[in-house]
């Protein structure tokens, strides 16, 4: 068994605490880095967040739109039925009357 020197045990525990410094200082470097990745990840997820927050506002609004018109073509549907939507088309397209209508022009001179 060797033994060892007051000088020798003194540079072992000054090697030993200069180790164990350096180890935290690696230590608290890679926590701080993981921090700004995961600082940097949250950042981007938000701005991502934000748009697709707009683009659900400009779908909703665009699905409102679409739901009026739906409704404005169904009232048209049922228009389109009636038989004062076939009366108008026959006047103005086809220049249909009844049998007993009296149509009056203007004398053109």
């Amino acid at each position: 068994m060797k033994l060892e020197t007051k000088r020798a045990r003194a540079a072992r525990l000054k090697r030993q605490k200069m180790s164990a410094i350096a180890g935290m200082i690696v230590a608290m470097i890679v926590v701080v880095a993981l921090g700004i990745v995961l600082w940097r990840g949250k950042v981007g997820l938000e701005e991502k967040n934000a748009q697709y927050e707009a683009q659900i506002e400009e779908l909703q609004s665009q699905i409102d739109e679409e739901n009026a018109r739906s409704e404005q073509l169904s009232e048209y549907e049922k228009y389109v039925k009636t038989k004062k939507f076939v009366e108008e088309i026959a006047k103005n397209k086809f220049g249909l009357i009844y049998p007993d209508e009296l149509v009056f022009k203007p004398n053109n001179k």
